[in-house]
């Protein structure tokens, strides 16, 4: 979780013996990691997730002889930014340019990988690691985050380029290996779904933000066809793991980066947007496996639950002060702190979407989940949550349902609940609307506790530099991104660079 002292952050990453397992599967062998994330999916893995719609058969066989995380967070709901706050174990409001989506990435930021590159941790990838955008070393060169052999992958036997990877490491020398999956990204095979003998009746639930309409439950059937694809990604590369005989020793952690490509959830300040699925399975290592885990946490808790797994210690190694913190305690089914709530937010997604600025304006919030209760800040409820309509609604991926609701006009409910402009304060209870359209921001019985999960998200959010609530939120906007092109747009940072499409 987020809210840590640099201090006791620092004193997280120490080495310390709280990785040691039970005595009846003691080792004295170094961990591994096995990093598998995939690209904007929900909370749908299969039995894990309840969702019988889709299939994660391999998904569930970790689950069962490991933990299922109920309440693991993204910071933020775009790509590059979230997948910035996993490498740094920094919110991205403390990641400058990186708070965004499409930038530069702030060579000042070392990743975990970096540090533990370092330590002599061999560290590899196959992959979607961190993008879109551009990310360069301090001397200009390009940065691959010290994960080698980051790039073409085997689409369905990803399992070759980790035996490939394994293959180079010393005798003996731990790894940590980040898997990124191109699923279930768009685009989609147009009723992928139907043709594998999906039903749209097969579906139980149909979010109450989009109508149910069977543009819609097919749209939902494609998406289910791809994170089936993921899932059989992450069979290959349990088979080629368990083909190394590296098993018992590593940690294998598999989640997604944000929520499903659709209309109100990626890129969105809502509770389906940042709430990821999140298996944890590390043989010998996992008190009570099998069991699920209530408590929250975020994404800037993966790196220093790395670094301490290793016993390095990021910062000496060169990394910003981490603002996340282990849950290593969670693994051993002892928890050691509060972790009773999480803080959330969203800068620039796609440039362009709104004019106003070199790239365009984004669209910041911020927001905290605390027990059932979901508050956002809107910092500048003028602008189209998902672009401007005469721009195409860029923040929104393309896609049936995008184009269904679209067409539907302003005046629909649905249309509002997508694209619609939303006020400066919304207040949601999960436990009674998991779906957050219900804002309970004018009702007198809910104002005490509006204000006092206002003043808790400020205050951590000063705690924290944030920019945007400091007065200098600004800046966010201000940055150029490498995917303003023409002359008329902006230009980027690197000018003499030949711009690229």
């Amino acid at each position: 979780m987020q809210q840590t002292h640099p201090l006791l952050a620092l004193i997280a990453l120490l080495p310390t013996p709280t990785f040691a397992a039970p005595a009846a599967a003691a080792t004295s062998a170094q961990p591994n990691v096995l990093f598998i994330i995939a690209d904007d999916a929900s909370c749908h893995f299969g039995e894990s997730y309840r969702c019988n719609w889709v299939k994660t058969p391999h998904i569930d066989r970790l689950a069962k002889q490991g933990l299922v995380f109920d309440n693991a967070y993204t910071p933020t709901s775009k790509c590059a930014p979230s997948r910035a706050a996993i490498m740094t174990g920094r919110n991205p409001w403390q990641l400058e340019e990186a708070a965004n989506h499409q930038p530069y990435f702030p060579a000042k930021f070392m990743a975990f990988s970096e540090a533990l590159a370092k330590a002599g941790i061999a560290c590899g990838a196959a992959g979607k690691t961190w993008a879109p955008g551009e990310a360069r070393l301090a001397d200009g060169s390009p940065r691959n985050f010290a994960l080698r052999g980051n790039g073409v992958v085997n689409d369905r036997e990803p399992g070759a380029n980790l035996t490939a990877f394994l293959k180079t490491r010393q005798p003996g020398q731990p790894f940590f290996y980040w898997f990124g999956s191109h699923y279930p990204h768009r685009g989609y095979k147009y009723d992928s779904g139907i043709e594998a003998g999906k039903k749209t009746s097969d579906i139980d639930r149909v979010p109450t933000y989009w109508p149910d309409h069977d543009v819609v439950r097919r749209d939902m059937l494609d998406y289910a066809i791809e994170v089936e694809a993921y899932d059989t990604q992450v069979g290959s590369l349990l088979t080629a793991l368990e083909a190394s005989g590296e098993t018992k020793n590593t940690l294998i952690i598999v989640t997604s980066d944000h929520g499903m490509p659709f209309p109100r959830v990626k890129g969105h300040t809502y509770d389906d947007a940042h709430r990821v699925p999140f298996v944890v399975n590390w043989p010998g290592r996992i008190a009570q496996p099998g069991r699920r885990v209530a408590e929250f946490i975020s994404f800037i808790d993966l790196a220093p639950t790395f670094l301490e797994a290793f016993g390095v210690n990021g910062t000496a190694r060169g990394m910003a002060p981490i603002t996340g913190r282990s849950f290593s305690d969670l693994l051993r089914g002892q928890a050691t702190g509060e972790r009773g709530f999480v803080i959330l937010g969203r800068e620039r997604n796609d440039v362009l979407a709104r004019p106003g600025s070199m790239a365009g304006l984004g669209y910041p919030t911020r927001a905290i989940r605390e027990g059932d209760l979901f508050y956002v800040r809107n910092f500048a409820p003028e602008r189209w949550p998902c672009g401007d309509p005469d721009r195409d609604l860029r923040d929104t991926d393309n896609s049936p349902s995008k184009t269904f609701v679209a067409e539907r006009g302003e005046q629909d409910l649905y249309w509002q609940h997508a694209y619609g402009k939303r006020p400066a304060e919304q207040l949601f209870n999960l436990a009674r609307d998991p779906d957050c359209v219900v804002n309970l921001m004018s009702d007198p019985a809910h104002a005490a506790k509006a204000a006092a999960l206002s003043e808790k998200l400020m205050a951590e959010l000063r705690r924290q530099q944030d920019p945007r609530v400091l007065g200098q939120g600004d800046v966010f906007d201000q940055y150029p991104s490498p995917r303003v092109t023409s002359a008329d747009q902006a230009p980027t940072r690197r000018a003499k660079k030949k711009a690229q499409p």
